[in-house]
Parts: structure tokens; C-alpha cells; sequence
């Protein structure tokens, strides 16, 4: 079992070695720092363009009977707009740093079996985090609350699939194997965890456990893209980690309100070391014990041997 932990980081794993043959750029840390930037910026770009269209018809329907833009589909269309940084940055990494998307961990091999396994991993720790407040009485059943709003639920599950697979992009898919194939594959995953951190330093209700958990969760996400050689199960988890936190189980994501839910969990007032309190779910000690837990079930996984990149390649 330690073998397979060594093995983790040493050998450089594939994705790290097929990385490290591009033509990077030898200002890396700063174009890494930059990709995080960017993420926002992209982001907010991509939210105006798409807002345009929508809020032309809101404006419509105002009109007509006095109504305003939900706060859902406002919601909504902020997690569509996170598709900017993974359209500016496969192309870039493609033909700018001639590398290939496999790089990235874009594999074509075990992608939707990876990707459905991550979903139910995904729905199954974050349960075990509800599961560990509820028996402990730091979090109580406030019932059934979705009613008929079903195409909105859907709406928020694709938009999900989409925020969380643009957050891999960035931190793992690029910053993990930009550093990592220079700097080796632990500090490849220490930089970009302590960057997926920072990213949320700003978000309502952060504390310093809070980011600890951020960081786990980062590290919990890079050692599987690196055991796998593979990011697809670690898109599919973190996409259907959020998008359970706040539409299934109706508790904040990372101190945000995503609205419409099927179920309603209370935090109960005087426990929030173990229920997060205003950061929800993830600033909480339910959160860490799960994710250390996940992280080292994951290191003792013995690593993928990856294809070829000629059987292989994307």
C-alpha cells in the first residue's frame, strides 16, 4: 500500500510527463497566477454575454406583467458563464504549448464510466458529511421543499456540470500539470490547491477552517487526477458536490445560496465548528473528517497505467 502512495508522486505520473513535453512558457508561475485571474474575469465576460439575451426577454415579460428576472435563472446563468476559461484555455494549451488535451487529463479512455462513478462518489461523501451532522444533532430535516420546479432543478444540474468542470480545467487540468511537470507532482499539487483556496477567500461566511477544507478538497481532486491520469471523475465529483449541497440537500455552497432544492437542511445555532455555519457544508469538521478520509482511501489506490498517447490520444 505504501508503494502505491510513493507511486503517486514518483515517478513524474503520465499526465505530469506528457505535460512537460509542450513548449510551455518560462514565465509558468505567472501565466499560472494568471489562469486563476482569468477565471474570474472569463467568468464575468462570459455572464454579460450570456445575461444579454435574458435579460432582453425579462425585460419583454417586465412589460407584460410587471415581473423581474428570478433569482434562480440569474443563478443559472452565472454557472454557464464558467464555460469561458475551459473555452480560452484548451485552445491555448493546444496551440499555444503544443500540447495535447490528454495533457490535461482529457482522455478518451474509461471517460464516461469515470464520469459516472465520480457522480455517485460525489453524492455519496458529501452524504456521509449530512449523515455525520444529523446524528451528532448539528443539523436537523427541514423536509421536502422543491414543489413543481423541476425544469429549474434540471437547469441547475447542467449549469453545475459545467462550473465544476471549469474549476477542474483550471486548477488541476492546467495549474497541477503546468507546475507539477516542472516542480514534480506534490508541489504541482500543494500550488494549485493553495490557489483553489484562495479563489473562495472572498466568498460570504469564510473562515480559516473553511479554507482548510477547500485545500483538502483541492488535494482530494489532484491525487485522483494523478492515480488516474485521467480529470473526468474529478469533474463529475466536484460538479455533483455542489450541485447536491445546494439543490438536493439545500445547504449554502461555500457560503452562497443556490435556491431551488429538493430537500431543506438546517444548521443548528452553537455547532457550527461541525456544520460550517455561514460557509454551509464545506467549513465544517463533518466536511474534513470526509475528505481526509477520501483523500488518503485514494492514495492507497494503486495508480492507472495509461495508454499510449498514439492509442490514446485527443
Amino acid at each position: 500500500m505504501l508503494a502505491n502512495i510513493k507511486k503517486t508522486f514518483s515517478p513524474k505520473p503520465a499526465i505530469l510527463a506528457q505535460a512537460a513535453e509542450g513548449r510551455q512558457a518560462k514565465w509558468n508561475i505567472f501565466l499560472n497566477g494568471l489562469a486563476a485571474f482569468g477565471m474570474g474575469i472569463g467568468s464575468i465576460l462570459g455572464e454579460a454575454v450570456v445575461m444579454i439575451p435574458v435579460f432582453t426577454v425579462a425585460a419583454i415579460l417586465s412589460l407584460e406583467n410587471g415581473s423581474n428576472l428570478p433569482a434562480d435563472v440569474n443563478t443559472v446563468v452565472q454557472l454557464l458563464a464558467t464555460v469561458v476559461p475551459i473555452a480560452v484555455l484548451l485552445p491555448y494549451v493546444k496551440f499555444a504549448e503544443k500540447r495535447s488535451l490528454r495533457s490535461m487529463g482529457f482522455v478518451k479512455e474509461h471517460a464516461v464510466t469515470d464520469y459516472l462513478l465520480g457522480m455517485v462518489i460525489a453524492f455519496a461523501m458529501f452524504s456521509g458529511c449530512v449523515g455525520l451532522c444529523v446524528a451528532s444533532g448539528a443539523m436537523t430535516f427541514g423536509g421536502y421543499v422543491l414543489g413543481g420546479r423541476y425544469l429549474m432543478l434540471a437547469a441547475m444540474f447542467l449549469g453545475f456540470l459545467i462550473q465544476g468542470a471549469s474549476e477542474e480545467t483550471v486548477c488541476r487540468g492546467f495549474m497541477m500539470t503546468s507546475f507539477g511537470s516542472k516542480g514534480g507532482a506534490f508541489a504541482g499539487m500543494l500550488f494549485n490547491s493553495l490557489v483553489f483556496g484562495c479563489l473562495h477567500l472572498f466568498n460570504s461566511g469564510i473562515t480559516l477552517l473553511s479554507f482548510v477544507n477547500l485545500m483538502l478538497f483541492g488535494i482530494f481532486m489532484s491525487v485522483l487526477v494523478l492515480k488516474l491520469n485521467s480529470i473526468w471523475m474529478a469533474c463529475a465529483i466536484h460538479s455533483v458536490w455542489n450541485f447536491v449541497q445546494g439543490n438536493f440537500f439545500g445547504i449554502l455552497v461555500s457560503g452562497g445560496n443556490f435556491g431551488t432544492s429538493v430537500f431543506r437542511f438546517n444548521s443548528v445555532e452553537g455547532e457550527e465548528l461541525l456544520n460550517g455555519g455561514a460557509f454551509g457544508m464545506e467549513g465544517g469538521l463533518a466536511t474534513t473528517t470526509v475528505l481526509t478520509v477520501s483523500i488518503i482511501a485514494v492514495l492507497l489506490l494503486r495508480p492507472r497505467e495509461p495508454k499510449t498517447p498514439v492509442e490514446a490520444a485527443c
